[in-house]
């Protein structure tokens, strides 16, 4: 399952989300290559059931051992963030050997406030809600991580009407 099929499964089942990661960056401009589909969704529970079901419909599964309707529980998503450190609850397909989608469970920006500010990008027949640039640059800071200080250069390059 391709990158655009996972937008079209998502758009398809009326899931209420915010595109983040690296993609969102691509769609913004910097052409950059990403494995997966990086999202924060709306966290009420028939936003969640909603998503669920179009993911156990399209093949994906959690990619540690735990059932995908462990997203409904906050207090758990809550106690792996703090024991384990878990960023994003990851999704793959059977025959993907990467990671497919990862829902964060604890965006350094709230949902309604990615909502708010999403930029509604046209993706084939959809349009998405994509995180703003300043709300990437925000999450992306802080994370230790090479590629997230090369997105926030080529975000702000961006931001700047610069070519990154």
């Amino acid at each position: 399952m391709g990158m655009f099929d996972l937008i079209d499964l998502l758009s398809s089942n009326k899931v209420d989300y915010v595109l983040v990661g690296g993609l969102a960056v691509a769609l913004h401009g910097y052409q950059r290559v990403t494995m997966d589909v990086d999202v924060v969704l709306a966290m009420d529970e028939a936003n969640i059931d909603r998503f669920i079901a179009a993911a156990e419909a399209a093949g994906l599964r959690p990619t540690a051992p735990v059932p995908i309707g462990a997203l409904r529980q906050p207090a758990l998503i809550d106690q792996w963030y703090r024991e384990k450190g878990m960023l994003a609850f990851s999704l793959r397909s059977a025959d993907a050997v990467a990671t497919v989608i990862d829902v964060l469970v604890k965006p350094k920006v709230p949902y309604s406030d990615l909502r708010r500010d999403a930029v509604n990008i046209d993706v084939g027949p959809h349009r998405i809600p994509v995180a703003s640039v300043d709300h990437l640059m925000e999450m992306k800071m802080g994370t230790g991580r090479g590629q997230d200080a090369v997105d926030i250069e080529a975000l702000r390059k961006l931001k700047a009407g610069e070519a990154p």
